[in-house]
């Protein structure tokens, strides 16, 4: 077992060179000796690294708003008090809506219960 870790530690210390090489007139342009180690430490680094900024961004900026659950709570108060009021306003427009038919039977002189005291009244103010 511990010959198998020491076989992948020598093979994580190999060095390589990453030569960059200009095609038209073979020049050197860059060149850097690496190891499989540095090139994983490299790697989590970066990773780490935007880890760090995601986390910011979202913690830091509004961009947290549209994360789900992660609002204020005063918006959510104003979500469920506009929700009331639409739904208000949807009952109001019902109660409209029935007493213009009512009023277009009673001119067209259809029959019908011209019961008033079905079609619920405004609710009062608050």
């Amino acid at each position: 077992m511990t010959s198998k870790k020491q076989k992948i530690l020598k093979k994580l210390k190999n060095k390589y060179r990453l030569v960059l090489i200009n095609d038209s007139s073979f020049a050197e342009v860059f060149s850097i000796r690496l190891t499989p180690m540095n090139v994983l430490m490299l790697a989590s680094s970066a990773l780490l690294l935007f880890t760090f900024v995601i986390f910011a961004l979202i913690a830091y900026t509004p961009v947290r708003q549209l994360v789900p659950g992660y609002g204020k709570l005063s918006d959510n108060a104003t979500i469920i008090e506009l929700t009331q009021e639409v739904e208000e306003l949807t009952r109001l427009q019902k109660a409209g809506m029935e007493k213009q038919e009512a009023l277009r039977k009673i001119i067209n002189g259809e029959e019908g219960d011209w019961d008033s005291s079905r079609i619920a009244p405004p609710a009062a103010k608050k």
